[in-house]
């Protein structure tokens, strides 16, 4: 209660323990003052004023709550409430708080925006500064989402490629991976061999090429005609049409020129 007075009203304070208990008052000071030093106890007990008790929890949940004290520091102050609700939500919360710890506040904003999701999409595009969390939807975030895990252990620089490819055509990509879904229950795009496949052949799939699996499971890129390939196709098969026909009226003037010249002298005289 000393270091929550210090900031907070001291009738703002005992509301806060008596939501919370004092207990868990005392606690959470002590682990802030061991952590981040008065300091840190200071920040928390403003966070706590402004935004409600579950700041407390979410500090009481963190392995290293002054880390958290930053983070939530660095939040717009309409977000604060719901990162600490997170928060302070279990295990999810505690799993939160240390990616918190290792990536930032980007980390809270993703899982704000996409719960469940968020704090996975962050882990495998550390350097995406939670910008695709922000650019998908709902729908998107959570049909990506069935892949995360095992994207997590793919290499870096294939991550990077995917990343790419699902921001630059954002569209294209969750309507083909809708397809995949549908046309290969079981199968995953979280695989450095299917990325190996998909990657460089990613506008072509995206444009209507398809991928089938062999009988061992490997990934094959199959082509497809698409709406621009059709029209291409058609052209094709109208000159080679053509040619046959042309073909075949050559063939017949050296076939009568030929029976012309073997003709008798005296047909070859009246011909003249």
């Amino acid at each position: 209660m000393r270091f929550f007075s210090k900031e907070a009203t001291e009738e703002g304070s005992e509301k806060l323990a008596k939501e919370v208990g004092p207990e868990l008052l005392q606690r959470v000071s002590a682990k802030l003052a061991r952590d981040g030093g008065e300091s840190a106890v200071t920040k928390a007990s403003e966070l706590a004023a402004k935004h409600g008790p579950d700041v407390v929890r979410a500090l009481d949940n963190a392995p290293a709550p002054a880390k958290i004290v930053q983070a939530l520091g660095e939040l717009p102050a309409e977000e604060v409430s719901a990162a600490a609700v997170r928060l302070a939500s279990g295990s999810r919360g505690q799993q939160l708080a240390k990616a918190t710890e290792e990536f930032g506040a980007q980390v809270l904003q993703a899982e704000i925006k996409h719960p469940g999701v968020g704090m996975e999409l962050v882990r495998v595009w550390p350097d995406s500064e939670a910008s695709l969390a922000r650019q998908l939807s709902r729908e998107e975030a959570l049909t990506l989402g069935k892949y995360l895990d095992e994207l997590q252990n793919v290499p870096l620089e294939q991550r990077a490629g995917l990343l790419q490819v699902v921001q630059t055509d954002k569209e294209r990509f969750f309507s083909w991976l809708g397809r995949f879904i549908e046309e290969h229950p079981g199968k995953t795009i979280g695989s450095t061999t299917f990325l190996a496949a998909f990657l460089p052949n990613s506008e072509r799939i995206l444009g209507g090429a398809q991928i089938i699996f062999d009988r061992n499971g490997s990934p094959i890129v199959v082509r497809r005609p698409g709406l621009i390939e059709a029209p291409l196709n058609k052209l094709a098969d109208s000159m080679a049409v053509g040619i046959l026909w042309l073909v075949g009226g050559m063939a017949a003037v050296v076939t009568l020129w030929l029976a012309l010249t073997l003709l008798p002298p005296a047909w070859r005289s009246n011909r003249r």
